[in-house]
């Protein structure tokens, strides 16, 4: 069989198990985030490493949701430098400061996104949001936080998150097995969590739909009168 067939073979049984065994938690967290939106609250996207891209990935997106606030720091995203930025999500203290930046508010939401779900800073940020009275979610690998080695805080992600939606990876994240040198090739984990996301906000946007007749969704800046609709969006969620 080829790369491409192994792959994605793998990668499609995975979605298919992860959206299968998690859509009743899926159902609760996007009906917590219309609650938010309802109460025009905030949800936060952070994320370490390959991670950030989820924070981008819901931000200001077509056909994404407008009241996403990610929670940046270009040092640790992979684009500057990847040694520095894994030595900063291994380093304690910075999860105050780069949340209270945005003006956290009880009754707001953050999603933190790490495969490991072990590392310092993804689950001191959760630690933190949780003493700012946001409600937590994680999204990581089980299987992987089983092995992998905890930090100094002496706890994994999903064990301090009020829900975590297990991404089904396993650990070292690489799905397809190269025999000959023993080693995988393949990540799974930006998939999976594209797809997580993404289920989430179409939900919470047919919710609110339901309930008060629309959801504050963006339009892609390339479709006739996008232009207006934003700027309206904007405005309105601005505060």
């Amino acid at each position: 069989m080829s790369g491409i067939d192994l792959y994605y073979q793998g990668a499609q049984e995975l979605l298919e198990r992860v959206i299968k065994e998690e859509r009743d938690l899926l159902i609760r967290i996007a009906s917590e985030m219309t609650a938010v939106m309802r109460s025009k609250g905030k949800i936060f996207i952070f994320g370490t490493g390959h991670s950030h891209m989820l924070a981008e990935e819901a931000y200001c997106r077509a056909g994404g949701l407008i009241p996403i606030v990610p929670v940046f720091f270009s040092g640790l995203m992979i684009h500057e430098n990847v040694t520095v930025s894994s030595l900063l999500e291994r380093t304690p203290g910075l999860a105050k400061p780069l949340l209270d930046q945005y003006f956290p508010a009880p009754g707001d939401m953050i999603f933190i996104f790490s495969n490991s779900g072990v590392n310092q800073l993804p689950v001191e940020m959760a630690l933190y949001a949780k003493e700012c009275g946001l409600t937590v979610v994680s999204v990581c690998s089980y299987q992987y936080a089983q092995v992998a080695p905890i930090s100094s805080l002496g706890k994994r992600l999903y064990e301090v998150s009020d829900y975590n939606i297990d991404n089904g990876g396993i650990p070292g994240d690489a799905l397809i097995l190269l025999k000959s040198q023993d080693v995988r090739v393949g990540p799974t984990s930006t998939l999976i969590a594209t797809l997580i996301w993404n289920c989430l906000i179409t939900e919470a946007a047919i919710q609110l739909q339901e309930l008060i007749g629309s959801a504050p969704v963006l339009i892609s800046g390339n479709m006739a009168g996008s232009a207006e609709h934003n700027a309206a969006l904007l405005q309105q969620w601005k505060p």
